[in-house]
Order: C-alpha cells, then structure tokens, then sequence
C-alpha cells in the first residue's frame, strides 16, 4: 500500500477525531452556563419547631450573592387567607449567606418565599426550588404580627404588620391595605425570572441537539467516504497481485 493511500485514509480519520473533540468541547462549555448558584436552607432547620421569635431566616448560596441585586426573605403563614410576614428586606453575610429578621403570626406551618441575584447575574427565587417550611408554635408571651395581604416590599413600613395589641393591629391592616397596589408586581417579577432561566435552558438544550444531530450527519458522511477508500484500495490491491496473462503465455508459436 502507498504512502498516498495511507494518508488518504488517515485524513477522514483525523477529521472524525477533531470533530469528536469539537463536540466534547462545545458540551463542557454548555454544562456551566446551563447550571446556576444553588441555595439551600440554613435556618431554621427545614421541618423543625420555632418556639421563640423574632425569627431569623437565612439561606447559603454556593456562589457570592449581588447585593446590588434585588433579594428578599419573607414567609407565607398557615390558614386559608394568605398572609406575609417579614418587611423584605434582607442582610448578606459573608457573601454567601441571605437572613432575614421577621415577627411570625398565627401557629402552624410557615413557608419562605425568596428572591436573590447571584454575582452571575442570574436570578434565583424560591419557585426555583423545594419548598422549604417550619412550624411556629409560640410560647406564651410572645409577640405576633397580622401579616400582609401582599408580598411586603423593603422600605415599606406598613408592610411588616407587627401587633403589640389588637389597636395596633387594626391600624396595621389599614395601613397594608392602602400599600397592597404598589407590592403586587412582586410576585409576577419572580415568575419572570424563573421564566428567563427555564427559556436559557431550553435554548441551551435546542442548540445543543442541533449541535450534535449535525455532528452525526458529517461523521456518518467521512464513515461512508472511509469504506469507499478501503474498497478502492482493496480493488487496486487485487489489481496489483492478479497475474500477467501476456508473460505467461510465452512466445508465439511459429509455422
């Protein structure tokens, strides 16, 4: 076999190989942009009893949070009717770490509603993730709060609703009645951003099978090209050791 045909059947080879690499490459680059920061409860304990308040919320990221970046920590307490507790807004400790100081209200399960920004720039909240709940069951004396009928924005004081008697109460329903049109966009910001990050995802995911579905047409393309070298070459060979009629034949034969 000649050096031409070995190079000839070298060079489909090469370019399966430096496509495969290409793929490689193009997936592992895809795997960190399609994952985001993580977050995880880290107090109160998921599932556990708080007897005395005010309560702290934390969560910890695994990356840095944005603190430019909108977050919040407010929980939704038991009943029928919604109510929030909390005012909003947030502390960032060590970088990693989001908490929240809030007065809780009626006994039962309280679950946390948040909103975060990595330093990625992406959006994390709550509706990202498992619900993370905990039991409030007071202890005599402890002080309540009424809650809001709306997701509380920091800044606003009326959003808390913290009660020391019933008078305080009352005026604390007034005054989160009268704030309630300027909170209710809240809840449709965090949908948005849980819908840009699954719209990233999916285009990540189309890109990449378009990717890889045109990565199988051309190798399926240098396979067929390689099997026709070989039966070429394997043609020539046959060629090359089939025997010379015209010098076996001898001479010609005379009168």
């Amino acid at each position: 076999m000649t050096n031409t045909t070995t190079e000839r059947r070298r060079a489909p080879r090469a370019i399966a190989l430096a496509l495969a690499a290409g793929i490689a490459v193009s997936m592992a680059g895809a795997l960190p942009a399609a994952a985001h920061t993580q977050v995880s409860p880290a107090a109160p304990e998921p599932g556990s009893t708080v007897t005395t308040g005010p309560v702290t919320v934390a969560l910890e990221t695994t990356e840095p949070i944005l603190e430019s970046g909108q977050k919040s920590i407010i929980v939704k307490g038991p009943g029928d009717e919604e109510r929030y507790f909390g005012d909003g807004c947030t502390e960032v400790t060590n970088g990693t770490t989001l908490s929240a100081e809030m007065t809780l209200g009626a006994p039962g399960e309280y679950t946390v509603v948040w909103t975060l920004v990595a330093e990625d720039g992406h959006t994390q909240s709550s509706n990202d993730f498992e619900p993370f709940t905990f039991t409030w069951q007071p202890d005599e004396g402890q002080q309540s709060a009424e809650g809001s009928p709306s997701v509380p924005t920091c800044g606003d004081e009326s959003s808390s609703g913290e009660t020391g008697d019933e008078e305080s109460s009352d005026a604390g329903s007034s005054d989160e009645a009268s704030g309630s049109e300027s909170q209710g966009d809240e809840p449709a910001d965090n949908d948005a951003s849980a819908a840009d990050g699954g719209d990233i995802a999916w285009l990540i995911a189309a890109a990449g099978i378009v990717f890889i579905a045109a990565a199988a047409v051309v190798m399926i393309a240098v396979r067929r090209k390689m099997l026709a070298d070989d039966a070429e070459d394997a043609a020539a060979d046959d060629d090359a050791a089939a025997p010379d009629d015209t010098s076996r034949s001898g001479p010609p034969a005379t009168s």
